[in-house]
């Protein structure tokens, strides 16, 4: 929808036109929702109002009858008033001795030309508008110039890693058709140019800059894809040291771990922010590689981050290719901004997600995914009327794959009531769980204490639940445990919370493995986190496995499963196959390929296919899980009373264990606060 001049909008607040304004003076002027205040309309926006006050043209606009609806924008939305070029998306792989040695060069550029073929495409092209470039690193940079006029590709170097420029423009940046000529010559060429050099050390930060400097020199937004593999010891810019210490584990000094080492880390974060630039990180470390440091540019640009620690081709690389062409397949928008405006009474104060701030309004985002997700509390904090609503709209202006600049706006209008129990039965209690799980991460990493977490989940569920009880619930006996129906798996999920090994201390979980899953907690769906916060566990056993669908799933403990079969659990990043210790041979022989369970390979990574309907039946349940997933799942067995054991237990969320209480002991301290509290 493209309206002349760009989008009406309120003359004081500046919120834009929705279905919830109200015409006035025949049509000339309109009474916006937030503010209260008059705008006038101009002459071609003007239409004559119904016996009603209603526009006649309202049921042909969107905006005047749509919750949610786009614009097309002018270059007033633009940087620099000029329309944006299309996205263009730059590959930048470590060619370091650590990066041949786990064959994830070799990986890449033998299956790249190929992933390239599923760039995203907008409704109704025929061909992406995304174009590609490519750079190697070690302890130099290297460009590649694909101009298809060229013999070959021709590789620049640049050695001084204290200015990072761009030596070739044209060339650089080409359509998938253009790369073609040269592209598999290039992916040959990477190897051999390179893996005779054998350089330990490689820098990163350099080539993130460089990637950016390219996508804004075109100005195009973008993506820079990092395939990355040890800590960036090298001389330059981002320069790091080897700080972890699982000393300070449940320290007040845990948190200094969990951000960056070096805050050029967040400077250049926000450089490819200004520049529509978005950082996407494919990790594959043997050792420590301080993800709070260098995926903090992943985390500020909006960007994922994906690891395969101790990264070895011929049992991870089928995974790494198809979470890259999953990755690279994914639609996406650029260069985003989000604000979101509300009438008085009530207004936005607590933000989490991946992006950047630098104001108190307005959320910058440098790519945003179709499973992007961010949360905004809203405080009320001035008198509502029950007579009228509580007005909400979002406004998101981003830049599309083909350089279009749009604003896409959402609007609500909630009741007002003074009654705690309309409150709690309106309640969702997916969405509450959702932005306790980001706001208490996010806290985590802004130096509060896991203790003192626990105590603010734990005060803060209470208090809700006591509240509930005191105002809404009928009176019953003290010794009654009384929840909300809409909240009555609030203590459970607040439980798993702790649990989580985001939050929870633990020396099992390294603190690169730690700042990842924050990472990822902070842009999850509410389903995800859902899912995350308290895995499903399948019964495999082939008396429950059924023909079609998925089998039964049994609560998260290990009192629930059985020595004499098998159970599939799943969370949404990690699959784990538990194999009982008298799991029967037959069982064993259809799935396994073994008839003994100490033949069982736990670092096979995937089920080799057999000819028999159990084989056939639990694949297929394997491939419906991963379908419905953001990356390829890596299937991890566990032998009952193995020494890897523990890894499974650690997410059977409703066990005891050594840092905390089982659920049951869990929901029981919670009844004794609410208990403390109403006395």
């Amino acid at each position: 929808m493209s309206v002349l001049g760009g989008p009406l909008r309120c003359r004081r607040c500046k919120a834009y036109i929705n279905p919830n304004v109200k015409f006035v003076d025949g049509g000339r002027k309109f009474i916006c929702n937030l503010c209260c205040v008059d705008t006038e309309v101009p002459p071609e926006y003007f239409c004559n109002l119904d016996h009603t006050g209603r526009r006649a043209d309202t049921a042909e606009r969107p905006e005047l009858s749509r919750g949610s609806y786009e614009f097309l924008t002018t270059t007033d939305y633009c940087k620099g008033s000029t329309f944006p070029q299309s996205a263009a998306y730059i590959f930048v792989i470590d060619v370091s001795y650590a990066s041949f040695q786990s064959g994830m060069v070799q990986t890449l550029t033998s299956n790249i030309a190929a992933v390239l073929n599923n760039l995203p495409k907008e409704e109704g092209q025929e061909k992406s508008p995304i174009r590609v470039g490519f750079v190697t690193y070690n302890t130099q940079l290297h460009f590649y110039n694909l101009k298809p006029s060229l013999a070959q590709p021709a590789m620049l170097v640049q050695p001084d890693m204290s200015e990072v420029f761009v030596p070739v423009v044209d060339g650089f940046l080409v359509t998938v058709e253009e790369a073609q000529t040269h592209l598999k010559t290039l992916m040959d060429l990477i190897p051999a140019l390179h893996s005779q050099e054998k350089k330990a050390e490689s820098v990163m930060l350099p080539a993130i800059q460089a990637g950016c400097a390219a996508l804004k020199a075109a100005n195009r937004p973008g993506k820079v894809i990092m395939f990355h593999s040890s800590l960036p010891v090298a001389a330059g810019p981002g320069q790091l040291k080897n700080r972890e210490d699982k000393k300070l584990l449940n320290t007040d000094k845990e948190a200094t771990l969990l951000v960056p080492a070096d805050p050029i880390f967040e400077k250049v974060a926000r450089e490819c922010v200004d520049a529509g630039v978005g950082v996407d990180m494919f990790l594959f470390p043997h050792a420590y590689i301080d993800v709070a440091s260098v995926g903090k540019i992943a985390t500020v640009t909006g960007g994922v981050i994906q690891r395969y620690p101790m990264f070895r081709a011929d049992v991870d690389g089928e995974r790494l290719i198809q979470d890259l062409a999953m990755h690279i397949a994914e639609p996406c928008v650029f260069d985003a901004v989000l604000r979101m405006r509300t009438n008085a009474g009530v207004r936005p104060v607590e933000f989490c997600g991946n992006f950047m701030m630098q104001n108190a309004t307005d959320m910058e985002i440098a790519v945003l995914k179709p499973n992007s997700c961010v949360t905004i509390e809203i405080k009320h904090d001035d008198k509502l009327s029950e007579d009228f609503q509580a007005y909400v709209q979002v406004a998101l202006l981003y830049t599309s794959m083909s350089g279009v600049r749009k604003l896409r706006l959402h609007n609500l209008a909630l009741p007002v009531s003074s009654n705690l129990a309309d409150l709690y039965k309106s309640c969702d209690m997916d969405t509450v769980v959702n932005s306790l799980t980001k706001e208490f991460g996010k806290a985590l990493v802004a130096s509060h204490s896991y203790k003192n977490l626990k105590e603010q989940l734990l005060q803060r569920v209470s208090n809700s639940l006591a509240c509930y009880r005191q105002n809404c619930a009928a009176p019953s006996q003290p010794g009654q445990l009384i929840l909300p129906e809409t909240l009555k798996l609030l203590p459970l999920y607040s439980h798993c919370l702790l649990r989580s090994p985001a939050l929870m201390p633990s020396v099992e979980v390294s603190f690169d493995e730690k700042s990842n899953l924050l990472q990822r907690l902070a842009m999850m769906t509410v389903e995800e986190t859902e899912l995350f916060l308290y895995p499903r566990l399948y019964n495999l056993n082939t008396s429950t496995l059924g023909n079609e669908g998925m089998p039964p799933i049994i609560r998260s403990s290990y009192d629930r499963i059985r020595e004499s079969g098998a159970h599939l659990l799943d969370n949404g990043l990690v699959l784990i196959l538990w194999v009982g210790a008298n799991t029967p041979s037959k069982w064993l022989q259809e799935v396994m390929g073994v008839t003994v369970l100490d033949q069982v390979d736990p670092t096979v990574g995937n089920l080799q296919p057999f000819d028999n309907p159990t084989s056939i039946r639990i694949r297929g349940i394997i491939d419906d899980i991963r379908a419905k997933r953001k990356q390829h799942l890596r299937l991890n067995v566990v032998r009952q009373k193995d020494k890897t054991e523990h890894i499974f237990m650690q997410f059977l969320v409703e066990d005891k264990t050594e840092q905390g209480m089982n659920y049951t002991d869990f929901l029981c301290s919670i009844h004794r606060e609410i208990r403390n509290i109403l006395s």
